[in-house]
């Protein structure tokens, strides 16, 4: 039921959803279908996005409106600008030498959530994993593109009808309470936005409490001060805001002539996908590479260098040209901090300070010559490197990760590996804010297959409770 006055009954609700976003209604749906009564807090309205509230001023590579316009206030979250790609990350992404940082959990742990987050996703889920050799050393790895899930509209009608999950539009969630031993979280505190009007919420020991409001939101919430001063509810680590993360985008980064169609390794009959190739695991590890997916796109024959290879082999060459997407090193650096400011929900407003390492675009140029020097050597095309396209033409892909990040304790991260907040019974994490590493992959798979297996969680500790 969507709930416009603000006024909620704590003690009817099993837990508490701060978020509407792929990661909260993930949590909150799933919740539902195991019969707990849920209770979702959206800043924004049901069907209009409230721009006033997402204010990040930007530090380093992206600007306070780059991070804003990937912050959506309305039902649904970001989802309501979200594009639709889809990919999982790989194995590697989750202990991976190179970088550094191992996530608790396992790729193998988030399986069978992959294949339901695809379902949701209005992915075929017998394609997100899709990889196949191309030359030694790299495989075409595709990035599915269907039409956008927009939570939102998805989930209206479920949501406005009486259900297990009600929302409480306009309202944002703005100080958490604990106990004395800081081991549960003890009052939610909130503001109606049309009212002006502020509430607080007792919350038992027994009733879940999940932060999924964005990866600054995230941060954001957890980084306010306590009314009397001290440490943040959440914070106890001292991480929260640390190690924020995007993925670099570099349009153009090179351009490739290659003889065969990249398409033909894709099986679908229909749908759109992004035609991209990765390094193998071999490859990335004995070269020291990171996450990076080389898109291939605009194939023509009609090219000057696709013409001179086909003249010189007697074989059919194409062109193409390529964008690489990839993965950020986690720096504590890289942070989102809370300014001296208050915006009108009450709330200290973030400032988002990301800046790329050179490693970072020198892991992009790397894993473009090696590919270059595969297809040298088995005769199957060429690599020409765009420098200026690299290291003067950074972009991103709205994609905010690693402030609360998950680990095995809480001297190196926020959450454990079930995105529990160190030290809390009942304090969760929902959303790439909890990823430790970013692999390359568009992160949306991946919020909606942790949610998953967060309210599986939260359902097996009621149990034993």
């Amino acid at each position: 039921m969507l709930l416009t006055d603000g006024r909620v009954a704590s003690g009817t609700y099993d837990g508490f959803v701060v978020g509407s976003g792929p990661a909260g209604l993930s949590v909150a749906l799933a919740l539902a279908e195991a019969n707990k009564r849920v209770l979702v807090f959206e800043s924004g309205d049901a069907q209009t996005v409230r721009s006033e509230l997402a204010n990040t001023i930007g530090y380093g590579h992206f600007s306070g409106s780059y991070w804003n316009a990937h912050w959506i206030r309305t039902l649904g979250g970001t989802s309501a600008v979200w594009n639709g790609w889809c990919s999982t990350l790989r194995a590697v992404d989750f202990d991976s030498p190179v970088v550094g940082v191992r996530w608790p959990i396992r790729r193998a742990d988030l399986s069978d959530y992959y294949a339901r987050a695809a379902t949701i996703l209005d992915h075929d889920a017998a394609l997100i994993d899709l990889e196949t050799p191309v030359v030694p050393g790299f495989s075409y790895r595709p990035i599915p593109i269907a039409g956008p899930t927009r939570f939102g509209r998805k989930y209206f009608d479920t949501l406005r009808s009486t259900g297990g999950v009600d929302v409480a539009v306009g309202c944002s969630v703005v100080r958490l309470e604990a106990d004395d031993g800081r081991s549960s979280v003890t009052v939610l505190e909130y503001v109606h936005h049309l009212s002006g009007v502020r509430r607080r919420l007792a919350v038992a020991p027994g009733q879940s409490v999940v932060i999924a409001a964005g990866g600054i939101g995230n941060a954001q919430l957890l980084l306010q001060p306590p009314a009397m001063g001290g440490v943040p509810v959440g914070n106890e680590s001292g991480l929260v805001g640390m190690f924020l993360m995007e993925h670099p985008h570099l349009d153009r980064a090179g351009e490739l002539v290659l003889d065969e169609q990249i398409e033909r390794h894709w099986p679908a009959a229909t749908g759109e996908v992004a035609h991209a190739v990765v390094a193998d695991d071999e490859v990335a590890r004995r070269e020291g590479l990171y996450g990076c997916s080389l898109q291939l796109a605009e194939m023509t024959a009609d090219h000057d260098l696709a013409r001179h290879f086909s003249r010189e082999t007697g074989r059919t060459f194409h062109h193409y040209t390529v964008t690489a997407r990839s993965e950020m090193l986690p720096s504590a650096s890289n942070r989102v901090l809370l300014t001296g400011e208050r915006d009108r929900s009450g709330l200290f407003r973030p400032a988002a300070r990301c800046v790329c390492d050179a490693r970072d675009l020198l892991n992009v140029e790397q894993t473009l010559r090696l590919l270059g020097a595969a297809l040298l050597q088995s005769g199957k095309g060429r690599v020409r490197v765009n420098n200026d396209q690299i290291y003067r033409q950074l972009t991103g892909g709205g994609h905010t990760m690693g402030t609360t990040r998950m680990g095995s304790n809480a001297a190196d991260s926020v959450v454990d590996g079930d995105c529990r907040v160190h030290g809390y019974a009942n304090l969760f994490v929902a959303g790439s804010s909890v990823f430790a590493t970013g692999g390359h992959a568009n992160p949306t798979l991946t919020i909606v297959a942790l949610g998953l297996r967060l309210a599986d969680t939260i359902v097996a500790r009621d149990r034993e409770a």
